[in-house]
């Protein structure tokens, strides 16, 4: 996640740098004719990121029910970088993501970090109370969270002993 924002944070200085960022082209592999702008209104939106966001939160569940803490773990880690992405590209929401991410998302990577399936599960349920409060909030009342009914089949769960 810091290479991502290193790299955009090098970018747009050196695009304010030398002016109008409708003006300068960057070269990329396929297009060389892209703008910074360009670039930039093509970044993911909240949605987009949301849907990440939900197969991670989805998987976290799945793996901490079958004690696969290492999966459990990583899928939040990857879950708060998808946060972070949505930090930067949608600034706007940064203050409202942080405070879901503090305290929310960190309790239940505590959890976890002490394999406490218990507290794990009563927190998963206030974070989906809280997601689905924050939808309605943000004027979206028809998004609505559910887990789903089993654990993904295209991750093992189970560990082996």
């Amino acid at each position: 996640m810091r290479n991502k924002i290193f790299i955009s944070l090098l970018i747009f200085s050196v695009f304010t740098e030398a002016g109008d960022l409708k003006q300068n082209k960057v070269p990329t592999k396929h297009n060389s004719n892209l703008t910074l702008q360009n670039i930039a209104d093509i970044q993911p939106g909240l949605g987009t990121i949301m849907v990440e966001f939900g197969h991670r939160f989805y998987v976290a569940y799945y793996a901490a029910k079958a004690e696969n803490w290492g999966l459990a773990g990583y899928q939040l880690h990857e879950l708060i970088e998808a946060i972070e992405v949505a930090e930067i590209t949608r600034p706007k929401y940064k203050v409202k993501l942080k405070a879901f991410e503090d305290h929310f998302i960190k309790p239940l990577q505590e959890n976890i970090k002490s394999k406490s399936s218990k507290k794990f599960s009563k927190n998963y349920t206030s974070t989906i109370d809280a997601c689905n409060t924050c939808h309605i909030d943000m004027g979206h009342p028809y998004i609505q969270y559910k887990l789903p009914s089993s654990a993904p089949l295209t991750l093992k769960m189970q560990l082996s002993s």
